[in-house]
C-alpha cells in the first residue's frame, strides 16, 4: 500500500527536534551507548513474539553470531500469556474473557523456556517459533564447517503455549566455559511477524536489542548480570559528565500517529487509519525465581503544536498495549476520549516521552533503575466501517474516497470494522533513546 508515511515521518522528525530545543535547550543529552538496535551486542532482547494459528500468526526468528570464534548462547523464551484463574487456566487478555468461569480473574504470566545454542563462526541461524529446530536441523551440527572444523550444536523448542505473546532473551556464553557470560560482542538479531488471512499476507521485521558487554567488567559471578549503576558488567563505561557506567535508556522518544489518524494514499483513492501499539518490558528479572521487574511509566506527549499532555500507567513484567488503551479503559468509548486519540489532540502525528520511575535513591546497591525497553508497530487499516456508502454507482461516476479502518473505533458510532481478509497491515519501527541514569538493572540467570 502505497501512503504518505514517509511524509508525515520526516514531518514529526522536524518537529521533534524543534520541541527539544526550544523546550530543553539547555540540556545536555547524553547517549546510552551500551544500548543498541543496530549494532551486536552480548544480550539480545527480542521483545515482541507473537503466535496464534488459529488467526494465522508466527513468528520467525534471526540469531546470528558475527565472530570467527566458537559461540554459546543460552535463550529463554518468557511466556507472558494471562491465564483464567492463573497458570494452566485458559489463556485470556483481559477479565472479560473469563466469563465463562465465575469467580475466575485474568491473571498476568509469566514463565521462562530455556535452551542453550552452540554456533560455529560467523553462523547466521534462523527458526519459527511455532515449530523451533532439532538438532538435526541445526546447520553443522552433524558435519564439521569450515577448514576449523567446528561443530554447532543444541536445539530450539517450540514455544510453550498457541497462542503466545511474550519475548525472547539470549545470552552470550564464553566459548570455553558455556556457564560464564562472555564479554564478547558478536550476536545480532532480528524477528519477523507473519499474518497471513484467505491468501493475504502481512509482514513485518524487528530488529532485537542489543545490550553490550564491558569488556574486562565480568566479575565473576555467572548468575548476576549488572546492566550499567556501580558495578555495571553490560552498558558503557561512564561518559562525559556522569559519576555511574551507563545501563539502560532514560527517557524512549515515541514518533507516532495519534490514534485514528486518516492518511490519505498517494493516488488520493483511499484514506486509511492508523492506530499504533507499544510494547514495553522491564530492562531486568529474576529468571532463577521467575520473578519478573514492574515499572511504573511516564508519558508526555506533544502534538504539532507543541501542546504538552502527561498520562501515566504501570507494567508488570511485559505489557502490549495501543496506544489509546495507556489512559483509557479498552473499547470504543475509550478510545474515542483517550488523550492519544486524533480527536482529542487535533494533529495527525505526535511524540511522546516515555520514562520509567526508578526506586529510591537511597537504594543500598543502586541496583533498583526500574528501566525499561520499547517497541512500537503501527496498524495500517484494510478494513471497511460497516454500513458505509457506496462509492460510486456506475464506471462514469467518479468514486468517493473510501474510508478504511484497522479497529472498531476508527468508524462511527454503530458501525463496525469489517474485512474479508487482513483487518490491517503493520509496520514496525525502532524507537529513539537517551540518556542514562545513576541506578542499574540486574538479570539473575538459573
Amino acid at each position: 500500500m502505497s501512503t504518505k508515511m514517509g511524509f508525515w515521518r520526516y514531518a514529526l522528525a522536524g518537529a521533534a527536534v524543534l520541541m527539544l530545543c526550544s523546550s530543553a535547550a539547555s540540556a545536555r543529552i547524553i547517549e546510552a551507548k551500551g544500548i543498541s538496535t543496530i549494532e551486536t551486542g552480548a544480550i539480545l532482547r527480542y521483545l515482541d513474539l507473537e503466535l496464534n494459528t488459529a488467526s494465522g500468526i508466527d513468528t520467525r526468528v534471526q540469531l546470528t553470531n558475527t565472530s570467527e570464534f566458537l559461540t554459546t548462547v543460552d535463550c529463554f523464551y518468557i511466556n507472558a500469556n494471562s491465564h483464567c484463574g492463573g497458570d494452566g487456566g485458559p489463556i485470556c487478555r483481559t477479565d472479560q474473557d473469563c466469563s465463562a468461569f465465575p469467580g475466575l480473574r485474568c491473571v498476568p504470566g509469566w514463565a521462562k523456556t530455556d535452551f542453550r545454542l552452540t554456533l560455529t563462526k560467523r553462523q547466521p541461524l534462523s527458526w519459527s517459533i511455532s515449530d523451533g529446530l532439532s538438532l538435526s536441523d541445526l546447520p553443522c551440527a552433524i558435519e564439521p564447517c569450515g577448514s576449523g572444523g567446528q561443530n554447532s550444536d543444541g536445539s530450539v523448542p517450540p514455544v510453550p503455549e498457541d497462542p503466545f505473546i511474550g519475548e525472547l532473551v539470549c545470552i552470550q556464553k564464553d566459548a570455553g566455559d558455556a556457564d560464564r557470560p562472555s564479554d564478547r560482542n558478536d550476536l545480532k538479531g532480528e524477528s519477523t511477524f507473519v499474518r497471513t488471512v484467505n491468501g493475504s499476507i502481512d509482514a513485518h521485521k524487528s530488529n532485537a536489542i542489543a545490550i553490550k558487554a564491558i569488556e574486562g567488567a565480568q566479575d565473576g559471578d555467572p548468575s548476576t548480570l549488572n546492566i550499567g549503576g556501580p558495578d555495571a558488567e553490560y552498558g558503557a563505561f561512564p561518559a562525559d559528565g556522569q559519576e555511574s557506567n551507563v545501563g539502560c535508556p532514560n527517557i524512549w522518544t515515541v514518533n507516532h500517529f495519534f490514534e485514528g489518524a486518516p492518511v490519505t494514499t498517494h493516488e488520493g483513492d483511499n484514506v486509511t487509519n492508523v492506530n499504533s501499539k507499544l510494547t514495553v518490558v522491564p530492562c531486568g528479572a529474576d529468571l532463577l525465581l521467575d520473578v519478573p521487574d514492574s515499572a511504573t511509566l511516564q508519558f508526555l506527549i506533544y502534538n504539532e503544536f507543541e501542546q504538552r499532555f502527561s498520562s501515566s500507567t504501570r507494567i508488570d513484567c511485559y505489557r502490549e498495549m495501543r496506544l489509546a488503551d495507556i489512559d483509557t479503559r479498552p473499547g470504543i468509548d475509550g478510545d474515542r476520549r483517550s488523550i492519544f486519540s486524533i480527536g482529542t489532540q487535533g494533529t495527525i502525528t505526535g511524540m511522546s516521552r516515555v520514562r520509567s520511575v526508578s526506586g529510591p535513591t537511597d537504594n543500598e546497591d543502586q541496583y533498583d533503575g526500574n528501566g525499561v525497553l520499547l517497541h512500537i508497530e503501527e496498524l495500517w487499516g484494510l478494513g471497511t466501517c460497516s454500513g458505509a456508502p457506496a462509492t460510486g454507482s456506475s464506471e462514469w461516476e467518479p468514486k468517493a474516497p473510501a474510508a478504511a479502518c484497522a479497529v472498531d473505533s476508527d468508524c462511527p458510532e454503530g458501525e463496525t470494522c469489517e474485512a474479508s481478509g487482513l483487518p490491517y497491515k503493520t509496520t514496525a519501527t525502532n524507537v529513539q533513546f537517551q540518556g542514562a541514569r545513576s541506578q542499574g538493572d540486574r538479570m539473575i540467570l538459573p
